[in-house]
């Protein structure tokens, strides 16, 4: 969509300090499509600027070791062509906690992991329990029709009878606020 409309994306190594695998992202307050020519690995949590549309296309994996905070007012759209991988220090302790670890829209050509630790082996066990991971916005796996999924390690253990470990809700105001490039897609 973004060759059609011919927009050409920002290199988003500048925005990460120079090096997209170790990227603490810092997005300048014009907004914009930007693309990682690699993996992307976020080394922290970030905030996207007031009204301001942004989106990341990534050619590789997509690792979030921090939370990601979108404002009402401002979206942000993550296009990866390989896994999308949330490391499990990003969640609530509390299982009760729907406080939103991560907003916007994540779309992933192939699987989107829910990791309980920082590799993609689902090795925790109880009686310590994950985090829980909310989101709000949407997720799409498998966009590439080539083979992917939701694949949820996270285990909360005796909360697992109360409380999912992975929970999700819609951002209505994303749709309204989107890019129009990708409203016209």
């Amino acid at each position: 969509v973004a060759q059609k409309n011919e927009i050409t994306p920002t290199d988003i190594s500048a925005s990460c300090g120079g090096s997209i695998s170790s990227c603490a992202l810092s997005l300048p307050p014009d907004p914009g499509l930007f693309i990682a020519n690699g993996s992307l690995t976020l080394t922290s949590s970030f905030t996207i600027p007031s009204n301001q549309n942004y989106v990341i296309l990534v050619d590789g994996n997509l690792t979030i070791n921090g939370n990601i905070t979108v404002p009402i007012g401002s979206t942000l759209t993550f296009s990866v062509s390989g896994d999308i991988k949330v490391n499990g220090s990003v969640g609530e302790l509390t299982s009760s906690s729907t406080t939103p670890n991560l907003e916007g829209y994540y779309s992933t050509d192939k699987s989107f992991i829910v990791r309980d630790d920082s590799n993609d082996t689902d090795d925790d066990t109880c009686p310590t329990a994950d985090r829980r991971l909310n989101i709000a916005g949407s997720v799409i796996t498998n966009a590439s029709l080539s083979g992917g999924s939701l694949k949820n390690q996270r285990n909360l253990c005796a909360d697992n009878k109360l409380f999912p470990s992975f929970f999700l809700t819609e951002r209505p105001d994303f749709i309204l606020n989107a890019p129009l490039f990708i409203q016209a897609s």
